[in-house]
């Protein structure tokens, strides 16, 4: 230690500073000016050892750091001064406790590491001594050399404190320091505008009381305030605390961003759903919109997949969007047959009239207008998802994203939801749901997509008629999670009579809206009826009025 006592203070021969030259008990000196280091002979300095009561810590003097923009007042004020260490001067900040007194000190190395002594005496934020117990704004930053910058930029009397060890101990140094900074009116957090100092905000807004915590950062191209200062843009640093955001929680909007979300959002198209669903139409404010999740349930051979196909027909002949059909319970030759029967208005399985259809110029004229179709950036209108059986519902997700952004798909299918929740022991089922749920409907937000899906029912329990028997669902019947009725747009719900003795009756389905987001309106809206002979979806009437005719040999509606 003794190799490290400064003597006396001098002119500097070489920049002609009046007294930035310290003179050091091993007789070299070193410019705080010019930042020049000479040898010399050692000096006695029994003396200034018997002076010397804290051996313990480093030597400190203070001048201005010209590289720096730091005036020597601003190091005074700071206890921010140098000391040396391996023949040259190095930065020390010193960490005073609530009485003034130096506990610790912290260097600042060429290599940029920064050891310590006595890291353990201190606690809290650097610079907190200097400051009342509350007050009506402090500013916290990364560093000490940018606590020193936006004092001195202040005139030093503006509260400000620094972390002590950077960015990596934020939450530590703000938690040891919270009963004293919630005591301020205003905390504004003024980081380096870097992924870690952006980082460290993000943990650090969260701890600071409600309402206070304010976010500052340096303009672009500038990384703390600091660089600014050595810009000669210290004006700058005050506007940046004058522009500082107070910290709100992710999705509050209030004021003027509310009024400007309102008067510049999106006018949403509705896409109305076919002449034969009118009153759907009605109780939806107008079919579907794009950003919405749309779920159609019913109990089991109701005709929901043959309802979907019929809405894919239909949005592809009125629209120009792209749609990509996920049909997880079919193989994709079938989804294509369905599809191409429903455009022709022709009925076929395998075989009709002892001649294979598939093989027929018909056939393959229809699969061209409907499969060949592209829009005006050549990508196919519709894109089938090739997956007989269960999917992994995280590559499902990209699997959406893909077809969206890179297909340009706006309306997608999914049939059906359950299938994707896996049945192994152990999975909790409405956990899954929910997140699928969750995750589906933020896709349409973020994608701008229109999703519609299909769910099943749970079994249905008491003594209520039978979905198989017309009974109708309610939202409750559901199966497996509450995410369902909660994060969709519209819950459409299918039922029919499939036990009836009038065939009209079986073959009558009555649409209900379980759920509309958009208008509220709920109830019976549209009956509809399968053509035996087009195999097409048609309006229908009410099957109560039904009862009187004898059509017990009327086709039956059913999933292909």
């Amino acid at each position: 230690m003794d190799s490290e006592l400064v003597l006396a203070h001098q002119p500097c021969a070489d920049c002609g500073s009046s007294d930035a030259l310290s003179i050091y008990s091993d007789g070299h000196t070193y410019c705080f000016s010019c930042e020049q280091v000479r040898e010399g002979e050692e000096v006695d300095i029994s003396e200034a050892q018997s002076a010397n009561n804290s051996t313990d810590l480093y030597p400190v003097s203070y001048s201005a750091f010209g590289k720096r923009g730091i005036t020597e007042e601003t190091a005074k004020f700071w206890s921010y001064g140098r000391t040396p260490r391996d023949g040259r001067m190095v930065h020390v900040a010193q960490y005073l406790d609530d009485n003034r007194k130096v506990v610790a000190q912290k260097l600042r190395l060429p290599d940029k590491t920064f050891p310590w002594k006595n890291r353990k005496a201190f606690k809290g934020l650097y610079g907190q001594w200097l400051w009342p117990k509350s007050g009506r704004e402090i500013v916290i930053t990364e560093g000490e050399i940018d606590a020193l910058t936006v004092s001195q930029a202040r005139n030093l009397k503006w509260p400000v404190v620094s972390l002590p060890d950077g960015a990596g101990s934020a939450v530590k140094a703000i938690k040891e320091s919270l009963d004293w900074l919630q005591k301020y009116d205003k905390i504004i957090l003024f980081f380096d505008n870097d992924e870690a100092g952006r980082e460290a905000v993000d943990k650090v807004k969260r701890l600071l009381p409600a309402g206070k915590c304010y976010i500052a950062f340096t303009p672009e191209g500038y990384k703390d305030p600091n660089d600014l200062l050595k810009a000669g843009k210290s004006h700058l640093i005050q506007k940046c605390l004058w522009d500082a955001k107070l910290y709100r929680p992710d999705g509050i909007v209030s004021g003027n961003d509310v009024i400007e979300r309102l008067t510049n959002r999106v006018k949403r198209v509705s896409y109305p759903y076919p002449e034969f669903m009118e009153r759907l139409n009605w109780m939806t404010a107008g079919g579907a919109r794009l950003s919405e999740l749309v779920v159609w349930t019913s109990g089991t051979g109701m005709g929901k997949t043959t309802v979907i196909k019929a809405l894919q027909h239909h949005f592809f002949k009125t629209t120009n969007f792209n749609q990509a059909l996920i049909h997880l319970e079919e193989p994709l030759e079938d989804t294509g047959d369905d599809l191409i029967a429903y455009h022709i208005g022709r009925r076929f399985t395998v075989e009709a009239d002892g001649e294979d259809f598939r093989d027929t110029a018909e056939y393959l004229e229809a699969a061209k207008e409907l499969f060949a179709a592209k829009d005006t950036e050549g990508n196919f209108r519709f894109q089938l998802y090739d997956a007989f059986g269960s999917l992994e519902d995280d590559s499902l997700y990209d699997i959406i994203r893909y077809l969206a952004v890179a297909q340009g798909c706006k309306f997608i299918w999914l049939d059906h939801l359950s299938i994707l929740v896996s049945e192994e022991a152990g999975e909790d089922e409405r956990k899954r749901i929910d997140s699928i749920m969750h995750k589906l409907k933020a896709l349409t937000i973020e994608l701008d997509i229109h999703i519609e899906l299909i769910s099943h029912l749970r079994k249905p329990t008491g003594n209520g008629k039978p979905f198989e028997e017309g009974g109708v669902p309610s939202l409750d019947d559901l199966r497996g999670s509450g995410g369902i009725k909660q994060l969709s747009n519209a819950v459409f719900a299918l039922s029919r009579n499939q036990q009836a003795e009038n065939g009209l009756v079986r073959n009558t389905s009555t649409i209900t809206v379980l759920k509309s987001r958009k208008t509220g309106r709920t109830g019976t809206a549209d009956f509809i009826t399968f053509s035996d002979e087009t195999g097409r979806i048609e309006k229908g009437v009410d099957p109560a009025s039904l009862d009187d005719f004898d059509q017990s040999e009327a086709p039956t509606v059913s999933d292909y």
